[in-house]
């Protein structure tokens, strides 16, 4: 078989290309925390060594005459130190090197990858493979796993194609695009000015709570999310607020694909003006609501009406400078649905020889255009919590992190570049 050098961007990469400028990018960061310092020449090599086993994963940004696509890229990718702030617009997403790079910075390995790539659950998996191999290059012994996925192997064809098609069933009805608009939490934000910010939580602190309370994690902490912006919401607004959380399709189709494979169900509510709303009130009225957004119908229904778009034979004939207005309009509406987003990769899971030279995980949104965005993960014991801003108003976050205290829970606060109290 004649190796594959260009990939369809996938149903939920097609708006990445039109929605990115010179001052905001489609991209995000997931990475660990080592407990030694990172070799970058033997990252160098780990990073040559797994290339060939994610053809999909290293190719660079292209745009055709009636759709952008995907291209194996001729160079490797850059792998470099760090001396940027995260995440940035750069050139590189469209260059002859992977739209991706490789940043190590004392004992901390990430990713920075352009979303029209893949999705976050793909990119651990990525990820997870570059660090074993590397710790293995290393001298550990680190034996195969279920959870690490082995270069060695050769990609399974679900991997590489576009899921959403894959999973397409044209005899189902589709979802309606009908929403009311979210309470937008406006700030002003700085051009090529990114910051983070990551609590790292006992994860029994927040399983006692929710265990308590009878909800899951990512319930709760869209809830605090929620409580956050409304407590720092201008007087008199009538709007929802609403988070946008993104869903894997992975599990619930069964499919192990290496690109985007996720759809977002936005949860939220109409809160009195008056602050009298507790944290308590808000998990009440959202429980369950992601559960009922993430079932397996619903999401059936949502791949039909997104897919079908794309399918419509006027789309797909309108010329790329077309297609852009018409999707940055598109873009634009849909950001008007939703607050800010809140992303939940769950346990990250690995054989115990490799844990034992990580210390945490992390993962962090590219800057967002609306305020904030959070990004969720565990290892073993410590749930990291990160949120990406462009402006110098940590308000939200602040209330935030002061709600878990409040809820008694045990926070640790971290900045990328430290500017004042967030606590």
């Amino acid at each position: 078989m004649a190796e594959r050098t260009w990939y369809e961007l996938d149903n939920a990469a097609t708006i990445y290309p039109y929605s990115s400028n010179r001052q905001w990018i489609c991209g995000y960061r997931i990475g660990f925390v080592l407990k030694e310092d990172v070799d970058p020449e033997i990252l160098k090599q780990a990073v040559k060594d797994i290339i060939p086993r994610f053809p999909s994963y290293f190719v660079q940004l292209r745009f055709g005459y009636f759709w952008p696509y995907l291209e194996k890229a001729e160079e490797p990718p850059i792998i470099e130190e760090e001396y940027l702030p995260p995440v940035l617009p750069t050139p590189r997403w469209y260059t002859d090197v992977p739209a991706l790079k490789f940043i190590y910075y004392k004992r901390r390995l990430v990713v920075e990858v352009f979303h029209g790539i893949a999705d976050g659950g793909a990119t651990i998996e990525v990820m997870k493979a570059l660090t074993a191999h590397y710790l293995r290059l290393k001298g550990v012994d680190i034996p195969k796993s279920e959870y690490i996925i082995d270069i060695e192997e050769e990609p399974h064809p679900d991997e590489t194609v576009d899921c959403f098609k894959k999973v397409y069933d044209k005899s189902k009805k589709g979802m309606t695009r009908k929403e009311k608009n979210s309470y937008q939490h406006v700030v002003k934000a700085i051009p090529n000015y990114t910051r983070f910010f990551q609590g790292i939580v006992p994860v029994e602190d927040v399983k006692v709570y929710c265990k308590e309370h009878n909800v899951t994690i990512t319930e709760f902490l869209t809830a605090v999310f929620i409580y956050s912006l409304y407590m720092n919401a201008p007087a008199g607004n009538k709007k929802p607020i609403k988070i946008s959380v993104p869903v894997s399709l992975r599990p619930i189709f069964m499919i192990n694909s290496m690109r985007n494979f996720s759809l977002f169900t936005n949860v939220g509510l109409h809160l009195n003006p008056d602050k009298t709303y507790t944290v308590e009130s808000i998990l009440e009225s959202i429980k369950g609501k992601i559960k009922e957004g993430t079932e397996k119908e619903v999401l059936e229904r949502n791949v039909t009406m997104n897919v079908s778009t794309a399918k419509n034979p006027i789309v797909r004939v309108l010329p790329n400078g077309i297609k852009k207005f018409v999707l940055k309009i598109g873009y634009k509406n849909g950001q008007q649905k939703f607050a800010c987003t809140l992303t939940n990769l769950g346990v990250c899971k690995m054989p115990p020889e490799m844990k034992e030279h990580i210390d945490r995980m992390d993962v962090f949104v590219g800057g967002p255009r609306n305020a904030n965005g959070c990004a969720i993960n565990s290892i073993d014991d410590k749930l990291t919590i990160g949120f990406t801003i462009t402006s110098k108003e940590t308000d939200v976050i602040r209330t935030f992190f002061r709600t878990l205290t409040s809820h008694g829970m045990r926070v640790r606060v971290e900045s990328s570049d430290w500017e004042g109290e967030v606590l």
